[in-house]
């Protein structure tokens, strides 16, 4: 084999590791593609870009302000807004709530191939879009794989920004998930390796010192939580949930959903049933949400 074929079938290895076994989509929703499905649908949208703590960050926001309730989005790993352009494009969820759906540090449009290893960085960085969003009605936080992560996170650093807490395939326990020898190569040939593989990987090999460190922390989550995950998980261990669960000793409630014959990429395996279930959620909401700046603090 020629040295020049070496980094390429390593390349192809990697791509085919995530592709398997991650929430793969690397795609950037672009605005032409925005345009598209949404605005040229008559379909409020809003392209929002915002500056933070050194980072540059893009989120929509789908649908009228008058709408009665609003659900954040987050995407997971490896992924961008393109991992949940299914849902962000739904007419049923649209009529249900305004959507509110950022790119992560690193991923679509918010400084990509920059990503952020710290799971409480993100949260600091997503903050200030619930600064600017932030009005009297009632939220969903939804987060899927490590956008589940992150959620679990945003929702302990902002207790009282969200009502309810809908997390799917998310990884809550340290240590419960797979990590495969072969991404520990990924820095070494960085060269031939995408950005969005080099934030996935810098992400996953940091879950478990900020896991830990969030354990003391699922105790700031007081509203109801609802964790779908599959049985048949390879990724990210069956055993999450039931962990977390343990953990949410201040949570009103705690359902915890598992679908058999699943694994990790359920969010487009089971959209007959994590569709439904969205708008479950945004059912059970209260009536009414009341958010002061101090809650962000």
């Amino acid at each position: 084999m020629t040295h020049c074929m070496k980094p390429r079938l390593f390349f192809i290895l990697i791509l085919l590791t995530f592709v398997c076994t991650s929430c793969f989509e690397h795609r950037r929703y672009s605005r032409r593609e925005i345009r598209k499905d949404l605005i040229d649908k008559g379909i409020p949208v809003k392209i929002v870009y915002y500056d933070t703590l050194g980072r540059t960050i893009r989120y929509l926001k789908i649908g009228s302000d008058t709408l009665p309730r609003k659900m954040v989005l987050l995407h997971g790993s490896p992924s961008s807004l393109e991992g949940l352009r299914f849902y962000l494009n739904d007419p049923d969820l649209q009529k249900q709530a305004q959507l509110i759906a950022p790119d992560r540090p690193g991923y679509g449009e918010s400084d990509y191939g920059w990503g952020e290893k710290f799971i409480s960085r993100q949260s600091e960085v997503l903050t200030k879009m619930l600064w600017q969003t932030q009005d009297h009605r009632p939220t969903l936080l939804f987060g899927t794989s490590y956008g589940a992560t992150v959620a679990s996170r945003l929702a302990m650093d902002n207790p009282d920004a969200f009502d309810r807490l809908l997390l799917v395939c998310g990884s809550y326990k340290p240590g419960a998930e797979k990590i495969y020898p072969i991404s520990k190569l990924v820095p070494i040939f960085s060269a031939w390796i995408p950005g969005f593989i080099h934030v996935a990987d810098d992400e996953k090999q940091n879950h478990y010192p900020h896991l830990v460190a969030m354990v003391p922390l699922w105790k700031n989550i007081h509203m109801p939580v609802t964790m779908v995950h599959g049985l048949e998980d390879r990724l990210l261990y069956p055993v999450n949930p039931l962990w977390a669960a343990k953990q949410l000793v201040n949570a009103p409630s705690v359902d915890v959903i598992y679908l058999a014959r699943q694994r990790h990429g359920i969010m487009w395996t089971a959209r007959p049933i994590i569709k439904p279930l969205m708008i479950q959620e945004l059912r059970k909401l209260p009536k009414q949400h009341v958010l002061t700046s101090s809650q962000l603090d």
